[in-house]
């Protein structure tokens, strides 16, 4: 879901992830919620924003007891980038309704 809407700065929507323009985030999750089959958006923003917090999480256990490819990311500051992209989230979701 998070790639979908996207949960990602329009910098990197359009650099990284080469959408032509900034996104309409709200009517793309409205979308992926319509095919999924729900009928209405309430709790999505929240729930991407809890499974990005519980992945930095799993990674950094998964890290700490010495398993890879978590090792190896975390080591390369894939927390840090995990991180930013959760605090992105939260300070945006206004974008997604």
């Amino acid at each position: 879901m998070q790639y979908v809407a996207p949960f990602r700065d329009d910098a990197e929507c359009t650099r990284r992830l080469h959408y032509p323009q900034p996104p309409d985030r709200r009517r793309r999750l409205e979308v992926f919620c319509t095919a999924y089959g729900l009928s209405s958006t309430d709790g999505v923003v929240d729930a991407v924003i809890r499974e990005q917090q519980d992945t930095i999480e799993r990674v950094r256990l998964l890290a700490e007891a010495g398993h890879e490819p978590q090792a190896t990311w975390v080591a390369g500051d894939y927390l840090l980038d995990l991180g930013r992209k959760s605090v992105w989230s939260q300070d945006h979701r206004h974008l997604f309704g």
